[in-house]
């Protein structure tokens, strides 16, 4: 065999590898933020492998088909995915800073927006020279413009992953009737159950009566130092309201995160891996998803609908929440990656300046 058909195969096997490794995922779980990685880069190297197998039979049309789709993916991104993306980010960060409360949670679009709206004159402003020179404040120019672009592009990729695993598992159904509903607080206004955390209840009432009332719904959420009662108590009084009976709900007082949340509820079932599905806001969702994998529960979230405005800030505010949680592994990977961009600077610029 020559070494091209063996490349070819190569990819294609690895390919395929991570494409099943991403199906069994999103068919067994769902929570996890790699899949969509693992399907994307799958697909990919299952079309480039097998291009080039067809090529070096004769038949170069799949391969040119699938390197004009992703060079057409990659400059329409960039062309047309990234400008919209500001103008997006800048339209709602203003909207809900308008109709909201002006908090830095909720500017955090338009925070985006504006970083993202500069950044290509930044990452321009950070570049070296287009002459190569071996002096070292020529490297240590390169290797901090390599080291940004590097960590900007791991941003923007687990961002990427982060949009597409939450779209996947909101497309999932309930497969097992569970033992409990998990309602999610979100906080009061004057002891008060607001729009924002009715939906949440509404969603876990029509689970309810999917179900037809066989489980138990547990109103969850702790006393605030501004809240003159508990959330879940609140939030019982207002399922109770919708007619639901009284021994169908259970009201949980303790916590006061989402982590608590689901950990002082999981104490009320039968069973510590009983089924539960857990009500939240949409942009919620997937994090909330990812929290119930970490603690072990059998669980499947669903999401109460948000106004489109409020959805971006949210969505980003998740997003850090989840960095946030897995800081180790995301220091980690910046770590590596500065020692990339030293190591390529170290080796190549030698390298470029001794060629010239």
């Amino acid at each position: 065999m020559t070494i091209a058909p063996a490349i070819g195969i190569g990819i294609s096997v690895f390919g395929a590898i991570l494409l099943i490794s991403g199906i069994v995922g999103l068919i067994r779980d769902g929570r996890r933020i790699a899949t969509p990685v693992y399907l994307a880069m799958g697909l990919g190297l299952v079309s480039i492998g097998a291009g080039l197998l067809l090529n070096n039979l004769g038949h170069p049309a799949l391969l040119t088909i699938v390197l004009v789709v992703m060079g057409s993916i990659l400059v329409l991104g960039n062309i047309v995915g990234y400008p919209a993306l500001v103008i997006f980010l800048l339209y709602s960060g203003i909207t809900i800073w308008r109709k909201e409360t002006r908090t830095l949670g909720n500017a955090l679009a338009l925070l985006a927006g504006i970083a993202l709206f500069f950044l290509p004159a930044t990452l321009r402003w950070l570049a070296p020279p287009e002459t190569v020179s071996l002096d070292p404040e020529y490297k240590a120019r390169y290797a901090l413009h390599l080291a940004v672009v590097l960590i900007v592009s791991y941003f923007g990729v687990t961002f990427a992953a982060f949009i597409a695993a939450s779209l996947l598992y909101r497309w999932r159904p309930i497969r097992n009737a569970p033992e409990a509903i998990i309602v999610l607080g979100s906080g009061l206004i004057n002891g008060n159950v607001p729009p924002l955390l009715a939906a949440r209840l509404d969603r876990g009432i029509a689970v309810f009566q999917k179900f037809d009332g066989s489980p138990v719904i547990i109103t969850s959420g702790g006393q605030g130092a501004d809240e003159p009662r508990a959330e879940g108590t609140a939030m019982r009084e207002y399922v109770l309201e919708q007619g639901i009976s009284p021994d169908s709900v259970i009201a949980e007082t303790e916590s006061r995160n989402t982590s608590e949340n689901l950990r002082f509820s999981r104490k009320l079932l039968t069973s510590a891996d009983s089924s539960v599905v857990v009500a939240t806001s949409s942009y919620h969702v997937f994090r909330a998803a990812l929290l119930t994998r970490s603690l072990g529960m059998r669980a499947h979230v669903v999401g109460a609908h948000t106004k489109w405005y409020y959805f971006s800030s949210a969505l980003l505010r998740e997003f850090i929440g989840v960095i946030r949680d897995r800081l180790w592994f995301t220091v980690l990977s910046i770590l590596v990656l500065i020692v990339l961009a030293i190591s390529f600077t170290i080796i190549i610029i030698p390298a470029i300046g001794l060629g010239a």
